[in-house]
């Protein structure tokens, strides 16, 4: 019998859907596909159940062999019930789903021929798996027998080749340590998980130096080298005479959340929440004189307490995005560390600002508000930072 591995954070097993329960569920304000193969079922039905599913669905595309959804006025797709069920399921079965309405959050990443599962930060529910459990995330590996495989495998939404970042030929050694290094400088807890993003930041600039240099070969050793210092306590002096607060930009930062705010119309109430949490102006997207201070008083008073859940975002955007590769065409390294950064100091801002206006530390509120930032800025087709 033979079997396929498939690679998985352990949060994965714990995601299920809410239904009914979600708040911003995954059937409004988006647009639903319907891809060839469920199209050709629906088209097999009798005239009646047909006619019925058709009237609800737009052709897309010059040969019109795709679909997508029409959503009601409200913004949700048609088969959404008055009680945030789907008829079409609930009629008709699961298999009569699209593709994408059987799989979301779901996703699978081909690294070097090894499935890898994820789910998207953008559902609220995955969002609770991902950011609320105080142990360090890790992969575990499942066997699945390959008939099951490919049956209920996921199709894969990425695929990353190691070749385009390194001319050597173990290219996938050199990225698999390089991915374990970047997730145990995340998950050093005795540090501040500000210092541990500089730490990272240092390591990463020192490898593209070795990758400009034509050093590749040298990058394995150089990697087990770093986190030896960093277990020997080497970088303790740095961070005592580090200011982990000097690095905030926050013009730019809502900037970006401007342009989410402006595109997405279900993160604007969250954004909102956020400013009256930070007392700025409604209309202003500008921080005033002295927001710094302000700023760091409320940090400290609720996330500086949880750091594991900025820990959990952004271990889990390194394995889920092929970090300090890409699953995109950005072949610099260092440049998918500015975006990895610029994230962080997004999502923080946003965590900070809903607890200051709660004045708690509640999970509901800072699902609801990272996941739907998440479904305006990481669905988008637009590129928010770009190495010039």
């Amino acid at each position: 019998m033979s079997f396929v591995r498939i690679f998985r954070p352990q949060y994965y097993k714990k995601f299920a859907c809410t239904m009914s329960e979600c708040k911003n569920n995954c059937c409004q304000n988006w647009q639903i596909d319907i891809e060839p193969e469920t199209l050709e079922k629906y088209k097999a039905l009798d005239d009646e159940l047909k006619n019925e599913i058709f009237e609800h669905l737009k052709h897309v595309g010059e040969a019109k062999d795709r679909a997508v959804i029409k959503l009601n006025p409200e913004g949700f797709c048609s088969f959404v019930s008055d009680k945030g069920l789907c008829t079409l399921q609930l009629r008709y079965g699961y298999d009569f789903l699209s593709r994408v309405c059987r799989i979301y959050p779901r996703f699978a990443c081909d690294v070097g021929g090894s499935p890898e599962y994820y789910v998207e930060l953008s559902c609220e529910a995955a969002a609770n798996v991902i950011l609320f459990d105080k142990t360090h995330m890790f992969f575990e590996e499942v066997d699945v027998e390959e008939d099951l495989y490919n049956v209920t495998g996921l199709h894969y939404s990425y695929a990353l080749d190691t070749t385009k970042y390194t001319s050597a030929a173990n290219g996938f050694d050199i990225f698999w340590s390089l991915r374990v290094a970047s997730v145990s400088i995340l998950q050093t807890r005795k540090y501040p998980i500000r210092f541990r993003m500089l730490l990272l930041c240092m390591f990463i600039q020192e490898v593209a130096n070795l990758f400009t240099n034509g050093q590749d070969s040298s990058v394995i050793a150089f990697t087990d080298e770093y986190l030896n210092k960093i277990g020997q306590n080497f970088y303790d002096n740095l961070s005592a005479t580090i200011n982990n607060d000097s690095e905030r930009d926050f013009d730019i930062t809502l900037d970006v959340l401007k342009e989410v705010y402006e595109k997405q119309i279900m993160f604007r109430s969250a954004m909102d929440n956020v400013k009256k949490g930070f007392d700025l102006d409604p209309q202003s997207w500008k921080v005033p004189d002295g927001f710094i201070e302000k700023y760091i008083k409320y940090y400290e008073g609720f996330l500086a307490k949880n750091e594991y859940i900025m820990e959990n975002y952004l271990v889990h955007r390194v394995l889920s995005e092929g970090f300090p590769f890409s699953y995109r065409n950005k072949f610099d390294i260092l440049s998918n560390y500015v975006e990895l950064f610029a994230k962080y100091n997004l999502v923080e801002f946003l965590i900070t600002g809903i607890c200051r206006h709660y004045m708690k530390f509640d999970k509901r509120h800072i699902c609801d508000c990272v996941s739907l930032f998440s479904r305006g800025y990481e669905h988008s087709q637009r590129k928010f930072f770009q190495q010039q």
